[in-house]
């Protein structure tokens, strides 16, 4: 149920960096295509509502990946949310993941990698 209601809080278009998670969002799609399906919000760890940002897709995005490749993917990717989202200098860290949709608002997560904010800024760009 609290990892409902944080999901819930970080989701939240209201919530911190409503206009820059947008604008992440919308970078991510046309560069990596509307297939991917592209989320941006929040982990939120404590009184740090905005400094682990969580970036999840589609599974389609990643099909039938191993662990070793949706890591090096994932990290592309967490770079290129260090590189476009405008608020990167207060980030700690990056979490990708892929998600497959089980039912209406019900995510199975199949894969997630966590970049700290130092590593996912020096990937080179996708």
């Amino acid at each position: 149920m609290l990892a409902f209601c944080v999901a819930a809080l970080a989701c939240d278009p209201k919530g911190p960096e409503s206009e820059a998670r947008a604008r992440l969002a919308t970078d991510l799609r046309d560069s990596l295509g509307s297939a991917a399906n592209p989320s941006v919000a929040f982990i939120i760890d404590g009184a740090k509502r905005d400094s682990h940002l969580y970036v999840i897709f589609d599974t389609t995005f990643f099909p039938n990946v191993s662990d070793s490749v949706f890591q090096l993917r994932a990290r592309d990717v967490a770079g290129f949310a260090m590189r476009h989202y405008e608020k990167a200098s207060h980030l700690d860290s990056v979490t990708v993941a892929a998600r497959d949709s089980v039912q209406p608002g019900g995510w199975r997560i199949h894969h997630t990698g966590t970049f700290s904010s130092a590593l996912a800024g020096k990937v080179d760009a996708p």
